[in-house]
């Protein structure tokens, strides 16, 4: 066995170096895995499900959501058209036309050009049906719930009243200010 004299600092370099690479490989294995998941719609293609996951993000963006989470929206959608062909054109053809006001693929723009095209499509029916898809299905998924840090509905749990509403150290208001009522 022979005795290695590295230093603390070479042994430092060495470190930040191969752990940059991990992280750089952990993030283009991140890259590429997207293309395997996105793959498996049913009913939209891998451009569509590419643009719309983009398009989620862009409407409603937080950098605490992974793209597996945006893609409970899209994989929603995808179910939907699997059933019925009106619903699978019409992706298409709102993916098509967001492709268009992008002067190429929306996927490829830059930001500042994909929110002017949000803007111009806003009101038109693909930008509904992702809206609404965000709205009902996205944000109504207690796996984005626990990213965002909320417990999810108190109803079923007694409350809010019972379930942390008193834990509140509230100011006590004086006694002029809450005169005693008739019934009291």
């Amino acid at each position: 066995m022979t005795n290695s004299n590295i230093s603390r600092r070479s042994f430092l370099k060495k470190a930040g170096k191969t752990s940059g690479f991990v992280v750089l490989a952990g993030g283009v294995v991140q890259l590429t895995s997207f293309n395997a998941w996105a793959a498996k719609k049913s009913a939209i293609d891998n451009h569509v499900a590419k643009t719309m996951l983009l398009v989620g993000k862009d409407m409603f963006p937080g950098k605490r959501f992974s793209d597996d989470l945006y893609m409970i929206a899209v994989d929603s959608l995808d179910g939907k058209a699997s059933k019925d062909e009106s619903v699978k054109s019409a992706l298409a053809d709102g993916v098509a036309a967001f492709d268009k006001a992008a002067g190429g693929k929306y996927i490829d723009a830059s930001s500042k050009k994909r929110m002017k095209v949000l803007k111009s499509m806003e009101g038109e029916g693909f930008f509904n049906t992702m809206r609404g898809e965000m709205v009902n299905v996205f944000f109504n998924n207690p796996r984005v719930w626990a990213v965002a840090g909320w417990e999810g509905a108190s109803y079923d749990k007694g409350g809010y009243y019972l379930r942390g509403f008193q834990d509140a150290d509230w100011p006590q208001p004086s006694e002029d200010a809450s005169p005693k009522g008739w019934w009291e």
